[in-house]
């Protein structure tokens, strides 16, 4: 009985030990995941939290939550990543009503109304917290400096129909802060005298924190040295904004980021030059009109250490674009090979979406040390040297790409075209593929010799090309499974329309679109790959010689040069059928009865019709 009690009595503490236990751990369980729920929250509103808190830190106690939540909304609305981009008040009107002290220029001095917010003294006036600052007058060798070395919140200066200039110091200089934010009210300009390059202050407004740009009026910055330097992050969301400099127009080691506004850059160096050590400077771009005339490069993304560990770029996404190297001459210059003069160059990738991009340049219009990817928006791009260079990647999604003067206008390792309407001129190959030789561009040239790994793919667009060099070249292979491609190729011997490479597995490929590829005999190549019928006549023609297909697609073309070869591939012809290809009064046969692949001309090396391809020795032989 006792035996039978004491086993009772420890198989019930036992079961209140395992009940205690499981307590235990549902509550633990619970409060875990309470704690991870309220961290995923946490996490998921962080962003924009951080802004919106930073913005109460710094305005009036009187602004409602409304307002805040107003700017929050208004900022997020386009896009997560126009709200990544811009937030912490980069959007936001504060008024004079609502200023936390008054800042007077009046000739050489300068008064801050509330003391206990910063000092004044010999014409400079040092902000030292958080808040709004009201700036009236005009000033010689004035300078207002932001040093809140707390960085207890935003600074906002509202400049209202300012005038400052000094021949010694910056106009506005950040010591310290969260972030300056100057709203222009009116119109205002600041004027940096200082022609002293070995001065470490060698900005309009020179900042070490970060710089925001907005407001209704106008600045006008002129400097003797560089414009607007930011050794931190640069936001410009609105006003009128002009940059004179004899140096760089903005100077910025983190980012430069545009959001709106009107912003003209005109300088004897850089535009816009990014460049910083944490290796991941970038420039994004939407909604804002600018202009850039520059002495060196529009703007240049590089990195601060070694390329290959960059993770900076440029992105466009949205507004007006508009730059011009070699001070105003653009394409229509000589190339200095002493320094850099292209468009938009970076170490790392270029994308582009809904822009109106145009550039005129000395040396290429677009160059890209990784990838570059055009999603769509208008591109008008005239070059001195190349039109659109990648050192990895090229690819056209969509959007109309015109490249209207260039050595070449295309080239990068891989090009790939998926759509969108494009032009390209070139003085040597109109799209190259690995490089090819780029004579004129040594300098920069990515590639010590071409890659038979590398490939052209065109997948769908409306591609016209007319090039004095190869029209389509590739060191590798080219493959074509739709669109509409019109080439115009060499009127001399020693290029071709096409051109693959000669290596093991090269191939020109079609298995979809349309091509037409007119130009010289001597180097003329056909496709000899896929699973669509494809033609080499010898036909000859000029400027305004009219060709058509009786295929039953109604295809015409007029000539713009003169030719003697004819590349011609649709879907509307098939094996085991002969059609007939027209120039103005002459004709030629192509005759699929045998092969999908029928050629009149024996072509270059490496090429179908030559070494063994269909026209070449054993192929179809010339037409007497």
């Amino acid at each position: 009985m006792k035996k039978r009690c004491l086993t009772l009595f420890l198989a019930l503490v036992l079961a209140s030990v395992s009940l205690m236990g499981c307590t235990d751990k549902k509550t633990e369980s619970s409060s875990s995941s309470h704690d991870s729920s309220s961290a995923a929250s946490t996490s998921s509103v962080a962003e924009p939290s951080a802004g919106v808190t930073s913005d109460v830190s710094s305005e009036p106690s009187s602004e409602s939550s409304a307002e805040i939540s107003s700017e929050a909304s208004s900022e997020s609305s386009d896009s997560k990543q126009t709200f990544q981009q811009f937030a912490d008040g980069d959007y936001k009107d504060v008024t004079a009503e609502t200023a936390h002290a008054e800042i007077t220029l009046s000739g050489s001095s300068a008064v801050l109304s509330d003391t206990t917010r910063g000092s004044s003294s010999e014409g400079v006036v040092t902000i030292t917290s958080k808040g709004i600052y009201h700036v009236t007058g005009s000033g010689e060798n004035i300078s207002i400096v932001v040093n809140d070395d707390q960085e207890s919140g935003n600074v906002y200066l509202i400049l209202d129909n300012v005038t400052m200039d000094n021949t010694s110091a910056p106009c506005i200089d950040v010591e310290a802060c969260d972030k300056l934010i100057i709203q222009c009210v009116g119109k205002n300009s600041l004027d940096f005298r200082n022609t002293d390059e070995s001065v470490k202050k060698d900005g309009a407004i020179y900042a070490k924190d970060d710089v925001t740009i907005n407001g209704s009026g106008t600045l006008n910055v002129t400097s003797a040295l560089n414009g607007i330097v930011c050794k931190d992050d640069l936001r410009i969301t609105d006003s009128t904004l002009t940059v004179r400099s004899d140096a760089i127009g903005i100077q910025v080691e983190k980012s430069v980021r545009v959001g709106g506004g009107t912003i003209a850059v005109y300088c004897n160096r850089d535009g816009v030059h990014l460049k910083g050590e944490d290796n991941d400077s970038f420039f994004y771009f939407e909604k804002a009109n600018m202009t850039i005339v520059s002495g060196y490069d529009g703007i240049s993304v590089k990195a601060g250490n070694d390329k290959k560990d960059f993770t900076g770029y440029v992105s466009l996404n949205g507004g007006i674009l508009d730059i011009t190297t070699a001070s105003s001459a653009g394409a229509s210059a000589s190339k200095d090979r002493s320094i850099s003069q292209k468009g938009i160059k970076t170490d790392g990738q270029i994308s582009i979406t809904d822009t109106e991009l145009s550039v005129s340049a000395a040396d290429d219009a677009l160059h890209g040390e990784s990838d570059i990817r055009i999603l769509s928006g208008t591109l008008i791009l005239a070059s001195g040297d190349d039109g659109i260079t990648a050192s990895g990647n090229l690819t056209i999604d969509g959007g109309s790409v015109t490249v209207s003067q260039s050595y070449e206008a295309l080239e990068a390792t891989n090009v790939t075209i998926n759509g969108g309407e494009i032009r390209l001129t070139s003085s040597d190959d109109g799209i190259n593929c690995s490089g090819g030789s780029d004579t004129t561009s040594d300098d920069d040239n990515p590639w010590n010799s071409g890659s038979t790994d590398a490939s052209l793919t065109i997948n769908g667009g409306n591609i016209y090309v007319n090039a004095t060099g190869d029209g389509l070249d590739s060191n590798g292979s080219i493959y074509v499974t739709g669109g509409t491609v019109i080439v115009e190729g060499p009127v001399a011997n020693d290029n071709g329309a096409l051109d693959k490479g000669d290596g093991n597995g090269c191939v020109a490929s079609i298995t979809g679109g349309t091509v037409l590829a007119i130009g010289s005999s001597g180097m003329a190549v056909n496709f000899d790959s896929g699973t669509q019928c494809s033609a080499l006549v010898s036909l000859s023609g000029n400027e305004g010689t009219v060709i058509s297909v009786n295929d039953g697609s109604g295809f015409t073309y007029t000539a713009t040069k003169s030719f003697s070869s004819v590349v011609y591939s649709s879907p509307g012809m098939s094996q085991g059928n002969t059609y007939t290809i027209q120039a103005g009064s002459s004709s030629a046969t192509m005759d699929f009865t045998d092969s999908l692949y029928y050629s009149e001309i024996s072509g270059g090396p490496g090429g179908p019709g030559g070494f063994g391809g269909p026209g070449g020795p054993g192929g179809q032989g010339m037409l007497g």
